[in-house]
Protein backbone atom coordinates (compact mmCIF):
# COMPACT_ATOMS: atom_id res chain seq x y z
CA UNK A 1 0.00 0.00 0.00
CA UNK A 2 1.27 3.55 -0.92
CA UNK A 3 1.42 5.72 2.21
CA UNK A 4 1.71 9.85 2.79
CA UNK A 5 5.19 8.77 3.66
CA UNK A 6 5.74 7.24 -0.15
CA UNK A 7 4.56 10.60 -1.69
CA UNK A 8 6.59 13.08 0.59
CA UNK A 9 9.90 10.74 -0.50
CA UNK A 10 8.52 11.11 -4.10
CA UNK A 11 8.17 14.65 -4.02
CA UNK A 12 11.42 14.99 -1.98
CA UNK A 13 13.35 13.14 -4.49
CA UNK A 14 11.60 15.75 -6.99
CA UNK A 15 13.32 18.25 -6.23
CA UNK A 16 16.61 16.87 -4.95
CA UNK A 17 15.92 17.15 -1.18
CA UNK A 18 15.98 21.22 -1.76
CA UNK A 19 13.67 23.66 -0.41
CA UNK A 20 12.55 24.87 -3.52
CA UNK A 21 10.65 28.12 -4.63
CA UNK A 22 8.04 30.76 -3.88
CA UNK A 23 5.67 27.89 -1.75
CA UNK A 24 8.82 25.91 -0.57
CA UNK A 25 8.72 22.19 0.35
CA UNK A 26 5.72 22.70 1.99
CA UNK A 27 4.96 18.85 2.42
CA UNK A 28 8.04 18.29 4.77
CA UNK A 29 5.92 20.08 7.53
CA UNK A 30 2.61 18.75 7.08
CA UNK A 31 0.63 15.87 8.15
CA UNK A 32 -1.41 13.71 5.98
CA UNK A 33 -4.43 15.16 6.82
CA UNK A 34 -3.28 19.27 6.53
CA UNK A 35 -1.90 18.08 3.35
CA UNK A 36 -4.78 16.90 2.00
CA UNK A 37 -6.67 20.78 3.08
CA UNK A 38 -3.48 22.64 2.16
CA UNK A 39 -3.88 25.19 -0.44
CA UNK A 40 -1.13 26.65 -2.61
CA UNK A 41 -0.43 30.12 -1.72
CA UNK A 42 -3.61 29.87 -0.18
CA UNK A 43 -5.67 29.61 -2.97
CA UNK A 44 -4.72 26.72 -5.24
CA UNK A 45 -6.11 23.32 -3.84
CA UNK A 46 -3.62 20.82 -3.99
CA UNK A 47 -6.68 17.76 -4.41
CA UNK A 48 -10.08 17.91 -6.79
CA UNK A 49 -13.61 16.04 -5.68
CA UNK A 50 -15.47 13.78 -8.82
CA UNK A 51 -19.30 14.76 -8.86
CA UNK A 52 -19.72 11.37 -6.81
CA UNK A 53 -17.40 13.10 -4.00
CA UNK A 54 -14.46 10.76 -4.21
CA UNK A 55 -10.79 12.00 -4.67
CA UNK A 56 -10.03 12.60 -8.34
CA UNK A 57 -6.53 12.53 -9.00
CA UNK A 58 -6.89 13.29 -12.84
CA UNK A 59 -8.46 16.66 -11.67
CA UNK A 60 -6.09 17.83 -8.77
CA UNK A 61 -3.66 20.48 -8.80
CA UNK A 62 -1.06 18.10 -7.28
CA UNK A 63 -1.46 15.32 -10.53
CA UNK A 64 -1.91 18.68 -13.15
CA UNK A 65 1.26 20.34 -11.36
CA UNK A 66 2.98 17.52 -12.08
CA UNK A 67 1.72 16.70 -15.21
CA UNK A 68 2.47 19.75 -16.49
CA UNK A 69 -1.57 20.04 -17.53
CA UNK A 70 -3.15 23.79 -17.79
CA UNK A 71 -3.00 25.79 -15.00
CA UNK A 72 0.66 24.38 -15.16
CA UNK A 73 2.47 24.14 -17.95
CA UNK A 74 3.47 27.50 -18.95
CA UNK A 75 7.40 27.02 -19.41
CA UNK A 76 5.89 23.77 -21.70
CA UNK A 77 3.90 26.10 -23.89
CA UNK A 78 0.43 24.65 -22.32
CA UNK A 79 -2.10 27.39 -24.15
CA UNK A 80 -3.92 29.61 -21.06
CA UNK A 81 -1.38 28.12 -18.29
CA UNK A 82 -0.61 30.25 -15.28
CA UNK A 83 1.84 28.41 -13.82
CA UNK A 84 5.59 26.12 -15.14
CA UNK A 85 5.31 21.80 -14.45
CA UNK A 86 6.07 21.33 -11.09
CA UNK A 87 9.18 21.11 -9.89
CA UNK A 88 10.22 24.07 -12.14
CA UNK A 89 13.09 23.85 -13.56
CA UNK A 90 14.41 20.95 -12.21
CA UNK A 91 13.43 17.42 -14.48
CA UNK A 92 10.08 16.34 -14.87
CA UNK A 93 9.46 13.59 -12.08
CA UNK A 94 9.38 9.88 -13.96
CA UNK A 95 5.75 8.82 -15.30
CA UNK A 96 6.08 6.05 -12.87
CA UNK A 97 6.70 8.35 -10.09
CA UNK A 98 3.39 10.08 -11.30
CA UNK A 99 1.45 6.84 -11.35
CA UNK A 100 2.27 6.06 -7.85
CA UNK A 101 0.76 9.48 -6.43
CA UNK A 102 -2.26 8.34 -8.16
CA UNK A 103 -2.25 5.52 -7.51
CA UNK A 104 -2.49 6.76 -3.55
CA UNK A 105 -5.33 9.24 -4.46
CA UNK A 106 -7.26 6.66 -6.05
CA UNK A 107 -6.60 4.73 -3.32
CA UNK A 108 -8.31 7.07 -0.74
CA UNK A 109 -4.67 9.05 0.43
CA UNK A 110 -3.81 6.51 3.28
CA UNK A 111 -1.68 7.64 5.63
Amino acid sequence: MITYSDVRRLLDASVDGADIGAHRAFWRTLSRDDFLAYQVFGKIPLFALDSAGKLDPNESNLVKALEGRNPFGRDLGVPDAKYHRMPARLRAMAHADIQTIKDWITGGCPA
